[in-house]
């Protein structure tokens, strides 16, 4: 391999370069700057090349390593030679291993000549020390060193002389840091860098080099959460330590001081290049460690999405979805990189006229004028994505609610296609379907992007908190997302719509046949091991899709379970054991959870004094086996028009009760009232073995 070249930094290099000009013009004035980041990043390349840009200004260069200086005053005393000459430039390296001393930052600056620049190094972002002893000398600057971009670490490994056609590995590797870059092109070179996986021994030395000293069990363990979760924070440390004795206030104030670790809006953060090397470390170390790693952060962050206020909404999705970047495929249409050019905001009335001229460039006066009528009609389905550059939308949002009404939705093509497909399995009273429209340019579809990372989450974040029966997402036919889309169960809808000169794929799910717990279940599968683990995994009974049944067909099925109560191979062949009725009570025999829910409900009529002769007229005439309507109504003790009414009163509200526990919303836990009649709580398991006479 050749000697690495000096690239990028031209940030850090423009600022000294300034400085050392400003000193030049105004003799007697100086300048302190303080580039610092993790161990690797390159600052003592940068300080070389500073160095190298002082003596070509014909300036006297002092150069410091304090990792060979035995203290402050020791390092005090060798800066005193930059005093000797004016306008002297003083570069001190290794800052941190000096230790934390108050005086040193004003003893080392007063050494120091008048006229001269002094440039200091470290790992941490500058102490207030350094800060308030700079200010008397004109302040200080802080120059934050983070990884190279990708045409700055092409560059690099271009310079090193590695063949183009293995740059994609280790890019991927070293995610932009400079010695990772290094050693990982070395090890391409040599053959050890085999399809994209870095060998051990280049992982565990870049660990010790850029960890350092971790202290114990705890801090390791905060470690590895840290990588697996987008971001950390107090209480996922306090869920995850639970067995380590560690304090998660003590090892999260550790973690956030790591100069490997920014703190972000959401939490804290271990730089790509670390997050990578801890995550591939640990599922190669110790596989069981890495799932139960993995098992903790998912419950932590499900049970944080579900109780998400609205202004949490977004980043708890964008979290959650975090679980899937290592499965080589999600990670092709999310960044999760963030950032603040873009930002979600509800539409206000006020901004009518940007919306819509921004759709009309986006997409055409048609869809323009489709939109137009959706706002008047829905204007908090709406939301903006702002590029706060430019002051002006970059994507429009709109979750659109269609109920049962024909005429919602009629002047849009793409609702008319939602209705249409959504009569394959009718929507029943109290549901609604919702169509998802995205408003963007042609490019933004074209390529994942911190833009379409917020769209794509708002989506998913809606589907999870306000699960309608069908959900339908209109994207440009050809949309980069479309893989995506299908792996997360979004169905797309044939032939394509047209809209004006453009076509739209419509990506469909009934969330009747394949609940949302049913889908979050079936990509946990997915997380770790890609989408090759749905098809070949053998989920638990009841995780494929469900059957939804109009109310007559429920009707009829309740009937006939009932009447077919002794008959187990009857039972099984009831329609109602696919419906999420059923297959929500879980266990292993679904002929018990269908009589277990039935008997839910005939508890239920039991409970009622009013219902109680309804109750016995059910399980007289139909679960104790009776031969005849005639014969039962004998065993009660009753004529047989007056059986005959209590029995049909006692079906309706059995079916009622059962329906309205079938097409309740999915969030809703508590179970239903017996017809309009108040009821007392019922409660009995699946395992119950019979209703009570």
């Amino acid at each position: 391999m050749q000697t690495p070249s000096f690239v990028g930094r031209t940030g850090p290099l423009a600022a000294f370069t300034g400085a050392l000009h400003s000193t030049s013009s105004a003799p007697g004035t100086s300048a302190v700057l303080y580039a610092h980041g993790p161990a690797g990043i390159g600052r003592t390349a940068l300080l070389h090349r500073f160095a190298a840009l002082a003596r070509a200004e014909h300036r006297h260069v002092v150069e410091i390593d304090a990792a060979h200086v035995t203290s402050a005053p020791a390092l005090t005393d060798q800066a005193r030679e930059a005093a000797t000459r004016s306008g002297s430039v003083l570069l001190v390296d290794g800052i941190e291993h000096i230790g934390a001393d108050d005086t040193l930052p004003g003893s080392l600056l007063s050494a120091r000549a008048r006229g001269g620049v002094t440039v200091v190094a470290g790992t941490d972002a500058p102490p207030l020390a350094w800060r308030t002893a700079a200010a008397p000398h004109g302040g200080l600057r802080a120059l934050p060193l983070g990884p190279l971009p990708d045409a700055e670490a092409r560059e690099l490994l271009s310079g090193l002389g590695l063949a183009a056609d293995a740059f994609a590995g280790v890019l991927d590797f070293a995610q932009g840091h400079p010695l990772a870059l290094v050693l990982a092109a070395a090890a391409s070179a040599e053959g050890r860098f085999e399809h994209g996986a870095a060998p051990q021994e280049l992982v565990l030395a870049l660990l010790d080099h850029l960890l350092g000293d971790v202290p114990g069990p705890a801090h390791r363990r905060a470690l590895e959460v840290a990588a697996h979760s987008r971001w950390t924070t107090e209480d996922l440390l306090r869920t995850a330590l639970t067995d380590t004795g560690g304090s998660p206030a003590d090892v999260f104030d550790w973690l956030r001081r790591r100069p490997y670790v920014r703190s972000e809006r959401n939490g804290v953060s271990p730089i790509a290049v670390v997050r990578g090397l801890l995550d591939a470390d640990l599922r190669w170390r110790d596989p069981s460690a890495y799932r139960s790693t993995h098992e903790c952060v998912r419950a932590h962050l499900l049970d944080r999405m579900r109780q998400a206020l609205p202004y949490e909404q977004l980043p708890a999705t964008l979290a959650f979805t975090h679980l899937h970047r290592r499965n080589g495929f999600v990670s092709r249409f999310v960044t999760w990189r963030g950032g603040d050019r873009f930002q979600e905001m509800p539409y206000r009335p006020q901004l009518r006229a940007d919306v819509l001229r921004f759709i009309t460039s986006a997409e055409g006066s048609t869809s323009a004028a489709e939109a137009a009528v959706w706002l008047d009609a829905q204007p908090r389905a709406f939301r903006l994505y702002w590029d706060t550059v430019t002051r002006e939308p970059a994507a429009v949002l709109a979750w659109l609610r269609l109920d049962t009404s024909e005429d919602a939705g009629a002047h849009d093509p793409l609702a008319r296609a939602a209705r249409q497909h959504a009569r394959t399995r009718p929507l029943r009273p109290r549901e609604h379907l919702a169509l998802a429209r995205v408003h963007a340019p042609a490019s933004a579809h074209h390529a994942a992007s911190p833009l379409m990372d917020l769209v794509l989450h708002r989506i998913l974040a809606t589907f999870m908190l306000a699960t309608p029966a069908w959900s339908f997402v209109a994207l440009p036919a050809g949309s980069f997302l479309d893989p995506l889309m299908r792996y997360i169960d979004q169905r797309p809808v044939h032939p394509a719509v047209p809209v004006a000169d453009r076509s739209f794929t419509l990506y469909a799910h009934d969330w009747r046949a394949v609940t949302l717990e049913r889908w979050m279940e079936v990509g946990h599968l997915a997380e770790l091991a890609g989408p090759e683990a749905r098809p070949a995994a053998r989920p638990r009974r009841g995780t494929g899709a469900l059957t939804v049944l109009t109310r007559e067909e429920f009707d009829t099925a309740v009937g006939d379970a009932l009447a077919a109560w002794q008959r187990a191979d009857l039972l099984a062949r009831n329609p109602l054991l696919r419906t999420r009725l059923v297959a929500d009570r879980g266990g292993d025999d679904p002929v018990e959870a269908l009589r277990g829910v039935v008997t839910e409900a005939l508890d239920a009529l039991a409970c009622d004094p009013r219902a109680e002769k309804y109750h016995r007229a059910v399980v007289t005439g139909l679960l104790r086996g009776a031969p005849t309507r005639e014969a039962a109504a004998e065993r009660l003790g009753l004529p047989l028009s007056t059986f005959r009414r209590h029995l049909s009163r006692g079906l309706e509200r059995v079916r009622s009760f059962l329906w309205a526990m079938e097409s309740a919303p999915q969030a809703a836990a508590p179970a239903p009232p017996v017809g309009p009649e108040p009821a007392r709580e019922p409660r009995r398991t699946a395992a119950s073995p019979a209703p009570r006479v």
